[in-house]
């Protein structure tokens, strides 16, 4: 009978250990909205040549207000996920590569107060920051810092580089 119970409450935890060990690996995607849309002033488009390196031939500061709002319509509300830290790691590996885009918003030509961080890829897909702001702890835990959208939009990239003139 002994064997019996130890048997069983083995089993019981295997399943439970299962069963969170597949919940975790579930990507569950939410609808991403950039936080104090109204308030940003500033629209930093940053690429990278052949070298990865950026320099103001591969930036542009956009100040008007309808290029921004159009630019903050086209990319909230997107559906994303929050993918592992390691597909995490793998595109931040490729954000040094031509083809490959921040868009920082601000409320401030200075990029000193409010602003938010949006990473276009080559590939399609866009990488957004945490909609609160909230960073990883110093030790890796605590909230995810980035989401990923849920599919790939190599649409909203051209779009987006047409609408704001980016020629880089």
């Amino acid at each position: 009978m002994k064997f019996f119970k130890m048997f069983s409450i083995c089993i019981l935890m295997i399943i439970f250990l299962n069963a969170c060990s597949l919940e975790t690996t579930k990507t569950k995607s939410e609808i991403l909205e950039i936080p104090n849309e109204d308030e940003y002033t500033t629209l930093l488009v940053q690429g990278v040549d052949e070298d990865g390196v950026s320099s103001e031939s591969t930036s542009k500061v956009i100040t008007d207000i309808n290029e921004i709002q159009a630019f903050i319509e086209k990319v909230n509300k997107m559906e994303v996920v929050q993918p592992p830290n390691k597909e995490l790691l793998e595109k931040s590996k490729e954000l040094n590569k031509k083809g490959n885009y921040f868009f920082i918003l601000s409320d401030k030509e200075t990029l000193d107060n409010k602003v938010y961080t949006i990473n276009f890829f080559s590939d399609g897909r866009l990488m957004f920051q945490e909609p609160n702001g909230k960073k990883q702890e110093a030790n890796g835990a605590g909230q995810k810092m980035m989401y990923l959208s849920k599919e790939k939009h190599s649409n909203v990239l051209l779009e987006m580089k047409e609408l704001l003139d980016i020629k880089f």
